[in-house]
């Protein structure tokens, strides 16, 4: 499996971990219906809203980067970054993104280019994108490599 962490689900795309901030939304009929079962093949992670900022902490000594997908004044564009290999995807939650309290404790902020006025995607499509372009970057070959025959 790859070396993301993330809290939204990508089976698919070879998700290591959904990190969950209660184990019974696995019981929650949206949940079922949006995850199709893929949490019967991935691992799930419960950790609390108050614990969070230990388990980034834990996470950067095992060598990861923690990654928040928030629009910020320092944010990064998502087309020009560069996922590092162990990342930690962290999103906020629908309409207040991720709190402040947390901010600090992320090694970079990543937001995805978006035109028009709304500025704003639901936390699943920003997650499926990040997934997607980490997936791009560390899991399948390049269209250039596909090219060369390589």
């Amino acid at each position: 499996s790859s070396g993301i962490n993330a809290e939204y689900g990508g089976e698919i795309f070879g998700v290591k971990t959904l990190v969950v901030n209660n184990m019974e939304i696995v019981n929650n009929k949206d949940f079922k219906a949006l995850s199709m079962t893929s949490e019967k093949w991935i691992s799930l992670e419960e950790v609390r809203y108050e614990r969070s900022v230990e388990y980034f902490k834990a996470m950067k000594k095992e060598g990861y980067a923690i990654v928040g997908v928030e629009q910020t004044s320092n944010s990064t564009s998502l087309e020009a970054f560069e996922f590092p290999k162990k990342s930690v995807l962290v999103l906020g939650r629908e309409k207040d993104g991720i709190p402040v309290e947390f901010l600090h404790h992320l090694d970079i902020c990543v937001e995805i280019p978006q035109l028009g006025l709304i500025r704003s995607l639901n936390v699943h499509v920003s997650a499926s994108i990040m997934i997607w372009e980490y997936s791009k970057q560390h899991l399948f070959p390049s269209t250039t490599d596909l090219k060369d025959g390589s």
